[in-house]
């Protein structure tokens, strides 16, 4: 019995033993290193994803890591580290149509060259490549349309008894915000413009799905500006009543309607963010706090002699403004946190449109080049003003004298696209069809892109911004005008 007894308690000091060991190991080596997280693992990214994450389970040897750390294809970025945790920032957003692969085959504890990280692979994609235009013929002519670049598809989104006369896209791409005039109506005037959104299909949801935003029984809508990452709307309205005396601008936010105190004005454009408004005014061009919104309308800050602001940059902390000199040239400035503007260039034509490329470090602008001043004759030309060095670079030079050409640069920074209209003198049209600026009814137009504007791929000795040299024009075979690059 004894024996028995004493063979019992071998087994439980064995088992005891082994117990304790395992636990020793796990607390000592607790499993092998890994990848514990990726924070773009299976995502669709888009323009404004810039960053992402490796968080490991040890403490890693940060060279090892970053040496044999892959994307396919490439993404140009730089790495930074908290603790455990690898930070890589994009220099330049994500190309956009691409699947994407992220692998780490090599690299190793910070104390032990022995010890491996175990192999990693994901994988990730951009957002589709897509845009939007309103349509000039057959069953597109005054309707929505959408194009995605990546599927090859076309979508109309808005009802045939509603024209479009003017639209932008909501942060994130799932909606389109956009004016038009019910082609049913009897009683039809060109003024008569309510606003809704749409839905494109691209989030998931089904598209042209139609909300009703804001009607005109009351005012007339003359113009409206979306914010770019926000739900934020600023509308120009007029009483029906007293246009004269009821003249002012509307914010619409968070379900509310509420009127803006604020000196009347001209064009205006929105922050990114929609906490702040740029408007011209008679004196030049103030920016007027909208958040929180007051009775009246905080002044931020004012720029005199100034007659439009041309755009913002995403961080909201660069402005372009447009000043017309006495001399009948046209000068476009910078200015940087809210302080002094910088000139920039001046130019004997005029400037139709800017927009700042994703890092706010080249301006491209849509001219008109005079060519001749007593015939009025003058050629669009569109450009890239490198902020850094204010070198201007030429980009394309169209065979048109059309003053009212509209171009949208893409979310990745890697296109232009810009329409080129047919117009006919606005006797016998109907009120419904789409028109230019200066009143012409726009009766047809074709859509055309410039690529590349950078390197998708660099190589070694070339810098990941640096511009192609030698970008093309090339037709889409798209019908249509207005067109925007859905962000």
């Amino acid at each position: 019995m004894w024996t028995r007894i004493r063979n019992r308690k071998s087994i439980l000091l064995a088992i005891a033993l082994v117990v304790l060991s395992a636990i020793l190991v796990v607390t000592i080596y607790p499993g092998a290193p890994r990848v514990r997280s990726f924070s773009w693992a299976d995502r669709s990214i888009r323009a404004d994803d810039r960053q992402f994450s490796l968080t490991f389970s040890h403490t890693v040897d940060h060279d090892s890591i970053a040496a044999n750390l892959q994307i396919r294809p490439a993404l140009p970025g730089q790495i930074t580290w908290d603790d455990r945790t690898l930070i890589y920032t994009l220099d330049n957003p994500a190309p956009y149509g691409f699947d994407f692969s992220l692998s780490l085959t090599g690299g190793h504890l910070a104390k032990s060259a022995r010890r491996q990280i175990q192999p990693f692979q994901a994988q990730f994609k951009s957002a589709d490549r897509a845009i939007a235009y309103i349509g000039t013929e057959a069953d597109e002519r005054g309707r929505l349309v959408l194009y995605n670049f990546t599927q090859d598809k076309t979508t109309i989104l808005t009802p045939p008894d509603l024209s479009v006369m003017d639209y932008h896209p909501y942060f994130g791409s799932e909606k389109l915000l956009f004016s038009a005039i019910d082609r049913t109506a009897k009683d039809q005037r060109l003024l008569d413009v309510q606003l809704y959104s749409v839905t494109t299909g691209l989030n998931g949801e089904p598209p042209g799905r139609l909300t009703k935003i804001l009607d005109d029984s009351h005012y007339q809508t003359l113009q409206f500006d979306l914010a770019a990452q926000a739900e934020t709307i600023v509308v120009q309205r007029a009483d029906r009543q007293n246009p004269g005396a009821n003249f002012g601008l509307w914010l619409i936010r968070g379900g509310e309607t509420l009127p803006i105190q604020a000196e009347p004005g001209g064009l205006f454009t929105l922050t990114p963010d929609g906490t702040a408004i740029a408007l011209s005014q008679r004196e030049g061009i103030a920016i007027l706090s909208l958040d929180p919104l007051t009775e009246p309308a905080q002044l931020i800050v004012f720029f005199p002699e100034f007659g439009r602001a041309l755009d913002l940059s995403n961080d909201g902390q660069k402005l372009a403004l447009l000043k017309f000199n006495p001399n009948y040239t046209q000068s476009i400035f910078l200015s940087v946190n809210q302080d002094v503007p910088q000139e920039l260039i001046t130019l004997t034509g005029t400037v139709m449109d800017a927009q700042f490329d994703p890092n706010g470090e080249v301006l491209y602008a849509l001219l008109l080049d005079e060519l001749d001043t007593e015939t009025y004759q003058a050629q669009p030309q569109i450009v890239a003003i490198d902020l850094k060095d204010l070198t201007v670079r030429e980009l394309a030079r169209l065979d048109t004298d059309q003053r009212d050409l509209q171009f949208s640069l893409s979310p990745d920074g890697q296109a232009i696209i810009f329409d080129q209209l047919n117009t006919e003198s606005p006797q016998n049209q109907a009120l419904d069809t789409p028109r230019t600026p200066s009143g012409d009814v726009i009766v047809g137009g074709d859509l055309r892109v410039i690529v590349p504007l950078i390197n998708l791929e660099p190589d070694s000795n070339q810098p990941s911004d640096t511009p192609a040299l030698q970008p093309t024009i090339e037709p889409l075979g798209l019908a249509g005008i207005r067109p925007h690059w859905l962000p």
